[in-house]
């Protein structure tokens, strides 16, 4: 086979085996070039062709994505819907593609040039920590001619069709040269004409001989290859080198077997990119950079794109096992999924006998059952990280990611947002919009720790939005929208760890239905069933990591209500026509990021009347007439707990009335329901302080909460006014007009 994949992920030919047991995967050292330093950048893949070894690779890296991308390609393609009929094409001024009805490209863009003046490189600067900034200097294309180069036309919108570019930055050398290689592309069809995807990369480099042969290793250049079917159909097949798999990653391959392998970017170092472009691409983007800062300028029709930001390390997930190895559910999930979902490094169908069959899962960091299947193989990997590739890049999303897009973006011109990340997993599509609380919400997952096992990865997350994108969405006008109004949140999923006990023992449930109560306007009111908000108790245990800062929203200095997230460090600004919200320093495993802009996002209130229940979502909601604010009372009898959900819940007889205290160690959580509730040996009693600086609030909630960061510790104090009582917290509270402090 010529194919570097078979299913999924099988290599076309045979390479040796790698001898494992059980393993959770972490750094190994590079082959050849790189064998005297380790570094995540040249980890090879794990996955041996041992029949009866199993596991999973969650990766998203320039070496994962195989050559393609570095490779130009334009070829005719059938105008008939269902038929495929493909023919590569050199030049879109000679056939086939001349007289084509419809072709697509993608055009690996060449530096700019006297012979190229248009879609091209115009240059690449690193940027050093004390912000010396230092052009770099071009120094060859790599390969020097692709195998599947093509020219373009001007007058058409169609780009040069080139090969990756090597570029010296004297100013950011790293640990094995100061060499680069510059990957930047812009993709399209006749159809749509000039609504251009791009794409770009850079990747620090070492030039590499390998020992790759085309007569033992069927390709040593990366190329798409013509065939045609019996009734005369073109097709086209990649055909990518893997004769570096399981050995060492290479980014690029040139001629003579010379590959480029991928290394680590030196610390500190941000990086701007600046292409010429005949029109702006369209879409969303999505990025693999942290602080981007993007800019198209127009003019003389031309758009002139540049990209500062600093790379990113994202993590790479690898769990592998012989089957007798593995955990029931983890081999179950095998047994449902495999072959469909699976694939393997042996050839041949694979065996329904666990023994006899070699099967992985490698499934897109973007769909969701990347994030099913992490969550799924959490405790097996200990939560943690196989390596962490340091990584800059940035892509506008496909047609087939934008389909749960919002209108106001998937029908606009031009670069509607960008949306960049170092977490693993990621939402499909942009942010999605949710209109009853008015946030843009995106859905990220990562291991909780870094490849030591004891360090926590900290998360990264910069939106940016165009105004009258924002605007559409959030039907505000742009002078209402100015930072002071933006409220960011970010909130944590269940972790797999958290436990609830009654006495620190097992308990048994006797529920009958619970919701939590939040209060704050414009009422949606929603029919549930007492059965659904049953099914909510379980998610008021206690789910999230405990040695985290929260922060709440506030407004001024009186704390109207707290809400528990993920600490975040949070900023946003209104520039140059574009929102820009960057989240910072958060921890995983699995939470979701949510923006709003100018608006109070809407809370629900659940009410109940007798068997019925409602749940009414506004910005301060009310419980309609005839119904209270739903309480949950625990109560107990020896080992087993009630959970009462009613306006005025009472305890059955022969039940006491329970009180429950949450208790942590590191990341694990327990709630303990007892008469007398007492943490478990090594815990520590969950509590919890507000804590302020400027605008700025934050629940800390963990055993011994301190505050930090420049935040001091608020003071909550009761104010009455007759029968009315309000809660006012602040560092210096004091009571407002016509209420006095109660003792």
């Amino acid at each position: 086979m010529n194919s570097r994949l078979k299913a999924f992920f099988a290599i076309a030919f045979a390479l040796p085996a790698l001898l494992v047991s059980t393993a959770v995967i972490g750094t190994t050292s590079s082959a050849g070039a790189a064998d005297t330093v380790i570094e995540d950048e040249q980890w090879p893949s794990p996955m041996g062709s041992t029949l009866g070894l199993h596991g999973i690779i969650l990766e998203d890296s320039v070496q994962s994505a195989g050559g393609e991308n570095s490779v130009s390609v334009l070829a005719t393609t059938s105008t008939t819907p269902g038929v495929n009929d493909q023919v590569l094409c050199t030049s879109l001024a000679e056939a086939p593609c001349a007289t084509a009805g419809n072709y697509f490209y993608r055009a690996v863009l060449a530096p700019c040039s006297a012979t190229i003046t248009i879609d091209c490189i115009e240059g690449i600067t690193s940027i050093s920590p004390t912000q010396v900034a230092v052009p770099g200097t071009y120094k060859e294309m790599f390969p020097k001619k692709g195998a599947n180069e093509f020219d373009g036309s001007v007058a058409q919108g169609v780009p040069m069709g080139r090969t990756p570019s090597l570029w010296t930055l004297s100013g950011a050398p790293h640990a094995f040269g100061s060499d680069y290689v510059v990957m930047v592309s812009v993709g399209g069809n006749k159809s749509t004409g000039n609504k251009r995807s791009l794409a770009a990369s850079i990747v620090p480099i070492s030039v590499f001989q390998t020992g790759c042969d085309p007569v033992f290793n069927g390709v040593c250049i990366d190329t798409y290859r013509q065939r045609y079917e019996a009734d005369g159909r073109g097709r086209l097949s990649f055909a990518g080198v893997a004769e570096d798999y399981g050995k060492y990653r290479c980014v690029a391959w040139a001629e003579n077997a010379k590959c480029a392998l991928g290394h680590a970017f030196p610390a500190g170092f941000s990086y701007e990119l600046k292409v010429r472009l005949a029109s702006e691409p369209v879409g969303w983007l999505h990025g693999r950079m942290k602080d981007p800062n993007i800019d198209f300028a127009t003019l003389n029709g031309k758009t002139t794109v540049s990209i500062t930001a600093a790379p990113v390390r994202v993590p790479t997930v690898a769990g592998i096992a012989m089957w007798p190895d593995l955990p029931a559910d983890l081999q179950k999930w095998f047994t449902d999924n495999c072959p469909t979902w699976c694939g393997g490094r042996v050839d041949g169908a694979m065996s329904g006998e666990p023994m006899q069959r070699n099967a992985f899962s490698t499934p897109v960091v973007y769909r969701e059952a990347a994030f099913n299947e992490l969550k799924l193989w959490t405790n097996f990997i200990k939560d943690k990280a196989a390596v962490l590739t340091s990584q800059w890049r940035v892509r506008t999303l496909s047609q087939g990611e934008m389909g749960s897009a919002a209108s106001c973006i998937s029908n606009a011109t031009g670069v509607t947002g960008i949306v960049t990340t170092n977490s693993l997993l990621y939402s499909q599509g942009p942010p999605a919009f949710n209109a009853e609380t008015k946030t843009l919400n995106y859905k990220v997952a990562s291991p909780h720790y870094e490849k030591d096992g004891t360090t926590e990865f900290k998360g990264v997350y910069n939106l940016t939005v165009r105004d009258d994108i924002a605007e559409c969405l959030y039907g505000f006008s742009k002078t209402l929208a100015a930072p002071s109004t933006v409220y960011a949140e970010e909130t944590e999923y269940t972790e797999p760890d958290v436990e609830q006990y009654v006495d620190a023992a097992e308990e048994v449930y006797d529920e009958t239905a619970t919701e939590a109560d939040y209060s704050e306007e414009a009422s949606v009111i929603e029919e549930v069933t007492l059965e659904s908000v049953e099914a909510d108790e379980s998610a008021l245990t206690l789910d999230e990591p405990v040695d985290q800062e929260v922060v709440a929203r506030v407004a001024a200095d009186v704390v109207t209500e707290l809400q528990k997230t993920a600490a975040a460090n949070t900023t946003i600004e209104l520039k140059d026509g574009w929102f820009k919200f960057s989240a910072t320093n958060f921890t995983f495993s699995a939470p979701t990021v949510k923006v709003a802009m100018g608006v109070n996002p809407a809370r629900t209130l659940t009410c109940i009347a007798g068997t019925s229940v409602k749940k009414v979502t506004a910005v301060s909601p009310k419980c309609p007439a005839g119904y209270a604010k739903v309480v949950t009372k625990y109560c107990v009898k020896g080992k087993t707990v009630d959970v009462v959900v009613a306006a005025a819940p009472r305890c059955l007889a022969k039940f006491s009335t329970a009180t429950a205290i949450e208790c942590g160690r590191g990341t694990s959580a327990k709630r303990v329901i007892a008469l007398k509730p007492k943490c478990p040996k090594g815990y520590g009693l969950v509590t919890s302080v507000v804590c302020i600086k400027n605008t700025s609030v934050r629940l800390v909630t963990m055993v011994r909460p301190q505050c930090g960061s420049g935040f001091a510790k608020a003071v909550s104090i009761d104010c009455a006014k007759g029968k009315r009582i309000t809660k006012v917290t602040a560092i210096k509270p004091a009571c407002p007009k016509g209420f006095i402090r109660k003792k």
